[in-house]
């Protein structure tokens, strides 16, 4: 007799797994009657996402808190009176391009995206500012009048937005940064599909705060993985250690459901080795293990099979129905399967943490100073890394897919 349910559903638990759909910053962990660690809301928080004014509340909690905090939310979540402007003559096939490039505040233009975009796109990548002491970075501070504005700000971008330089002497040097960023990447969130992806470079300066505020937007679940880019060869000697890789923060809006399309995500396979030595009809094939790997430790049914006996990856019934259709071979190293080309072509090779074939940053620097002539950026990031990305998360919608880059920029110099 099949057992029966002896309790109820936790409906206090259902309701926290929704809204931590919706605000997953909203969620944070809490001492239960039992002293079990359990999901609760943070109703400090997610009164500030409902509020459009400063919500206050000391509750103790596990988080990652700076000063400022709250007036980042309350920045990314406030309306604008702003617009897009088309501009025909500076474009290039206006009426037929697919591309759209944006001049302004990138945290304005996240928030007109939002309407049109709002769950479209498929992947984001963005190079922010390192935070490295020498970084200029927007002021979000929209309550001083037009004159004050001006007078404050001595250094702006070709624009006219405000830039603040950002000194490693500044007493809020980091909570700065991270305001800056909160409400960016908060506003960003929203224009992933439901498998969208974000990248996410930085170093070593911000990589542990930057991890954390993203385990706050998207949800620790949401983490992918922290990936390292090898971005230079040679050696710094005045350094203890060498830094010759930047971090790779890969972030998703719902881990469930890119997992459920993981067959689709990847590098491009190998398809060397591949030939019709007995000229079968479905084309170009090489030899494929059909031996299973770990034995009975990972399940893998023990038969014998023509004369082979020994653990296997199918099922013997699956074995024989590959044998009828003439997939099953016998060579001197036992029993094979054909894989054919055709199915290595629509197959994608897991990819790992390591990225060395993601291009340098002295390569880049040299194209970009071909391409525009004189250096304009310090640290810029290889075609190739960005290709790297988009070959991994793109491959089942590539010729539809939405990219978005809202941290690009050329080095902008302060105004005199």
């Amino acid at each position: 007799m099949d057992k029966l349910k002896m309790h109820s559903p936790d409906m206090t638990q259902q309701n926290i797994e929704k809204i931590q759909a919706l605000f997953p910053n909203c969620v944070t962990e809490s001492k239960g009657a039992n002293g079990e660690l359990k999901l609760a809301i943070d109703f400090d928080q997610l009164k500030q996402e409902l509020s459009n004014s400063i919500v206050e509340g000391p509750q103790e909690r596990y988080q990652l808190n700076w000063p400022g905090k709250r007036e980042a939310l309350l920045t990314a979540n406030a309306s604008i009176a702003k617009t897009l402007r088309p501009c025909p003559e500076e474009s290039v096939n206006f009426d037929t391009t697919e591309n759209l490039f944006i001049e302004g505040d990138n945290l304005d233009a996240l928030k007109m995206l939002q309407e049109t975009y709002l769950g479209k796109v498929k992947m984001i990548y963005i190079d922010p500012p390192y935070n490295t002491g020498n970084d200029f970075i927007y002021e979000d501070d929209y309550s001083e009048n037009t004159e004050n504005y001006f007078l404050k700000s001595n250094q702006k971008d070709i624009q006219g937005n405000r830039l603040v330089a950002n000194k490693d002497s500044n007493g809020r040097f980091h909570s700065d940064w991270l305001s800056m960023i909160y409400s960016r990447i908060k506003l960003s969130r929203n224009l992933l599909c439901d498998d969208g992806v974000i990248f996410i470079s930085i170093d070593d300066g911000e990589v542990a705060n930057l991890r954390k505020l993203c385990d706050e937007v998207f949800g620790e679940s949401n983490l992918v993985s922290q990936i390292c880019h090898k971005s230079r060869a040679s050696v710094s000697n005045d350094k203890i250690i060498s830094p010759n890789h930047n971090t790779i923060l890969m972030y998703v809006k719902s881990y469930e459901r890119i997992f459920e399309s993981r067959k689709y995500i990847g590098l491009d396979p190998n398809l060397e080795g591949f030939s019709n030595p007995d000229n079968d009809p479905r084309g170009d094939w090489k030899k494929s293990p059909v031996d299973g790997p770990g034995g009975a430790k990972k399940g893998n049914p023990y038969y014998e099979f023509l004369g082979v006996e020994g653990y296997f990856r199918f099922s013997k019934e699956t074995m024989q129905k590959k044998y009828d259709e003439g997939l099953i071979i016998k060579t001197e190293k036992g029993l094979q399967q054909k894989y054919f080309l055709k199915q290595a072509m629509e197959s994608r090779k897991t990819d790992t943490t390591w990225w060395e074939d993601g291009g340098l940053t002295s390569s880049a620097t040299r194209k970009l100073q071909e391409l525009m002539g004189a250096k304009t950026f310090d640290t810029p990031k290889p075609v190739e890394l960005v290709s790297r990305m988009l070959k991994l998360v793109t491959f089942k919608d590539k010729e539809n897919a939405l990219v978005l880059d809202f941290f690009l920029a050329l080095q902008l110099q302060p105004m005199q």
